[in-house]
């Protein structure tokens, strides 16, 4: 004789859901989020190669002497704007230009307004004048705008 129980069967358990999207709508959903992936990767790696001269400029702003930091702040300049409109800046006109493209009037105040004085005369200059000066080209280098 057999038992009752042998005759039982197991319960039927139907396929898994397929996690493969079933609609249309999905693919093309997933299709704008990649495109948005890829445009905002090629957006930052545009934008750290654009912003190379800066990091190099601020790379090299650590070592130098005050002397020089007008002479660096006109090569990142030059880097960014056309010859024409940087080159023959000096004096008065260079600091206008430092302080309209900053956004902020930066080189008006002592001692950053006498950084192209300083090239002429470093030994005129504090250590804590060098490091507010130093700290001003810095915050120039990160912040200025450019407008071709």
């Amino acid at each position: 004789m057999t038992a009752p129980l042998d005759k039982l069967h197991d319960f039927y358990q139907p396929p898994p859901p397929a996690w493969t999207p079933q609609t249309i709508g999905w693919y093309v959903l997933f299709a704008i989020a990649g495109l948005l992936v890829l445009w905002i990767i090629i957006h930052s790696i545009r934008r750290w190669l654009t912003n190379r001269y800066r990091r190099e400029a601020l790379r090299e702003l650590e070592l130098l002497p005050a002397d020089q930091f007008s002479g660096l702040l006109k090569r990142t300049a030059l880097a960014a704007w056309p010859r024409e409109k940087v080159a023959s800046l000096s004096g008065d006109e260079w600091l206008n230009f430092l302080n309209e493209t900053s956004g902020d009037p930066m080189f008006r105040q002592a001692p950053a307004n006498g950084i192209e004085e300083v090239s002429l005369r470093p030994a005129s200059l504090s250590g804590a004048d060098e490091q507010q000066m130093r700290k001003i080209a810095a915050e120039w280098i990160r912040r200025h705008h450019v407008q071709t």
